[in-house]
């Protein structure tokens, strides 16, 4: 007992020194995602420790981004838990070929073993099983035995066995030898023998007796149904073979067969599972590809993506019980902040530096004017790290080889290589004694710095007097300042935009038409400095936000004078109200008395406008501190910027009302006890 306690302690021990070690590692190799490595190592800690006593696979939930590092994660974690050897992974975006999860599946269940398993289900996303706004089913789902793997752990698999087709030859065979005259006793063949010998191509050796079911099937019995029929051994199949006639033998050979074509019951209960997946209904903000996009502003936005939001984002894909069948462990990767794309970039440059000291026996130095190029050049917030890696390909690895290739051209003696950035060039110090003696370039593309340029032209002052609309109204209609704006950006549809974080959580029905107006901004802006006649077409994508906007408040959120859902009339949408005449009236008037409110408050600061207007015609930004430093010099008005949009009205409203009722607290308590009469509409 003693001995049994001391293996399972030095077991635990090393366990949870081999968890402590991969802990580690992983913080140190992957940026920014400390907190989810917890979440993992803590999840899977009990599957690592204790799998025997599993009765369903353990199943891990990873949700995030593309490029944020979901997959490398949970292959590195298996390198160093030392699961090499019995991890599978699934690409559920390949629906046919050698790599979809139907073929691959095959791998996982030749392994007869059951001993813990890890498995990896990929880009879980593709594998929807609902489409459409009435969630329909997908017909022939090639996928669906994913949700027995995930619930239970126990899968019916079909595994065509190498022999099945020429052992059902042999039993049509031996069936039709019997038609023709062949006669066996107790297993032998002991008439027209040599009609059978012919047929099945042996030899009759008189010392011998003629085995009706040669003995090279005994091996093929045993695969197909040994196990079934509790036959182990070749003696054990001549023996039960030897006591049957003819006919019982062809008998016994179909069930054999029958047998060897059922499908088997695979467990892979003592399982961990990752599923792993991108969800666009959940990070909203994942189609924007700027590489304008403060990420500290993106990984903000974010980290407010909660369980729920992804459960209601796999509604959009699945149906209720597959989603019931994920469990509640769901790990939501954040967008990476600025620090940690920095720290990105620093690592993978001392990796390289590294690797070329160690190559070429000079010591390697970047300086941090690289480090910046990468990071304006590499960074596009929703796409993660990999395209930071094809930057320090194109700004550094691309032009190494030029530079190693002077120290032989040119015979140089120097002992490290110092390079940095200067005017779009990369340059190289080739130093000696901490002495540079000599120095070259190579000018290096620089595509987002490029398109970044201040041009100064119509198209930028068009730009600045729009997103400066947009911003007055921001600031005094929303109380609102903007965290930044831009008059020019990388991304291809749009020449600018504003970027306004609201730190109030809801919307009101007060505040539509001032949300309106600010969308309709830029459009009102353009008309009172360049004139009616001059507007462009560049405020279309804001129009449309604001008749969607009003749209969904008045069609679906109560908003209108009558608070109803409309639809259209289709049979899908029987249970909505069809008549649109009189809320799209409403939604009119709301935009002509938003582009009203917008034409007299950007009258009205006219002079914030034409300010933010002149600074964004011959600059590409302003950040929050610039926007507030030029509507103290200029704004007209006092504006109470909120700061804190958590206790505005509704609370202490809430509180008078009960203070003015004179509600005690018993009547608090009993409260309570209350069932809602109402709680299946709330429901």
């Amino acid at each position: 007992m003693e001995a049994n306690n001391l293996d399972l302690k030095n077991d635990f021990l090393n366990k949870q020194a081999v968890l402590d070690n991969a802990r580690i590692v992983l913080k140190q190799e992957f940026i920014g995602i400390d907190i989810i490595i917890d979440e993992i190592i803590d999840n899977v800690s009990s599957w690592f420790f204790l799998p025997d006593l599993q009765e369903k696979p353990v199943v891990v939930n990873l949700w995030g981004l593309t490029g944020v590092g979901k997959t490398s994660l949970v292959n590195r974690l298996v390198e160093l838990i030392d699961f090499e050897d019995s991890f599978y992974r699934f690409d559920l975006g390949e629906k046919e070929g050698s790599f979809s999860f139907r073929d691959s599946l095959d791998e996982l269940c030749e392994n007869n073993d059951t001993s813990p398993v890890i498995i990896a289900l990929d880009e879980i996303q593709h594998s929807r099983t609902v489409s459409g706004p009435m969630r329909q089913e997908i017909e022939n789902d090639k996928n669906r035995m994913i949700w027995e793997l995930i619930d239970s752990g126990r899968i019916q698999y079909v595994e065509w066995k190498r022999g099945l087709w020429s052992f059902e030859d042999l039993i049509y065979k031996l069936l039709h030898l019997l038609k023709a005259g062949v006669e066996v006793n107790r297993g032998i063949v002991v008439n027209n023998i040599e009609l059978y010998c012919n047929e099945m191509h042996v030899s009759n050796e008189e010392s011998k007796k003629l085995l009706f079911v040669p003995e090279d099937e005994y091996e093929t019995i045993i695969e197909f149904a040994g196990e079934q029929l509790g036959l182990h051994l070749k003696k054990d199949v001549e023996k039960i073979l030897f006591s049957f006639s003819a006919d019982e033998t062809i008998q016994f050979l179909q069930k054999v067969l029958k047998i060897g074509k059922r499908p088997s019951i695979k467990n892979f209960t003592k399982a961990l599972i990752f599923v792993l997946g991108n969800l666009d209904e959940a990070y909203t903000m994942s189609n924007n590809f700027s590489a304008d996009i403060d990420a500290d502003e993106f990984n903000k936005l974010s980290k407010k993506i909660t369980v729920p939001k992804i459960k209601k984002a796999l509604q959009n894909r699945f149906r209720n019980e597959q989603i019931a069948r994920l469990g509640n462990i769901h790990i939501i990767y954040p967008a990476l902040n600025k620090l940690s794309y920095q720290k990105i970039i620093e690592n993978e440059l001392e990796k390289y530096a590294q690797s070329l000291t160690n190559t070429f026996n000079l010591k390697v130095i970047f300086d941090s004017s690289i480090h910046h190029v990468v990071y304006k050049e590499g960074v596009y917030p929703t796409q993660g790290v990999r395209p930071i890696f094809t930057s320090i390909h194109q700004v550094l690895k691309s032009k190494i080889s030029f530079f190693y290739s002077e120290i032989f051209l040119k015979a140089l003696d120097a002992d490290s290589l110092y390079f940095s950035v200067a005017n779009k060039s990369l340059v190289c110090d080739y130093r000696k004694e901490q002495k540079t003696v000599y120095s070259t370039q190579k000018e290096i593309t620089t595509t987002l710095e490029d398109v970044r340029q201040n041009q100064r032209d119509d198209l930028q002052a068009i730009t600045a007097v729009h997103e400066s609309g947009h911003t007055v109204l921001s600031i005094t209609l929303m109380h609102t300042i903007p965290d930044v704006v831009y008059s020019i950006t990388t991304d291809a549809d749009n020449q600018g935009f504003v970027y306004s974080s609201f730190a109030w959580k809801y919307i009101s029905r007060k505040e539509l038409i001032p949300r309106v107006a600010m969308m309709l901004g830029g459009y009102v802006a353009e008309e009172i400095i360049f004139g009616k006649e001059n507007l462009t077409s560049g405020a279309s994508s804001d129009i449309e936000k604001a008749t969607e906007f009003l749209s969904a408040m008045f069609k679906n959120n109560g908003m209108g004078k009558t608070p109803i859902k409309y639809g259209i009339p289709i049979l899908e949408e029987y249970k909505s109200y069809h008549n649109y005449e009189n809320v799209e009236e409403e939604i009119k008037s709301a935009i002509d008395d938003a582009k009203l409110l917008a034409e007299k408050t950007l009258k009205s600061e006219q002079k914030l406008l034409l300010s933010l207007s002149d600074f964004l015609s011959d600059n590409r930004m302003l950040r929050k501190n610039d926007i507030k430093r030029i509507v103290t010099e200029t704004m007209s008005n006092n504006v109470d910027f909120i700061e804190n949009g958590d206790f505005l009205f509704y609370r202490e409203h809430l509180k008078k009302q009960i203070e003015n009722c004179q509600i005690s607290k018993s009547a608090e308590l009993h409260f309570e006890n209350v069932i809602s009469l109402n709680k299946k509409y709330k429901d």
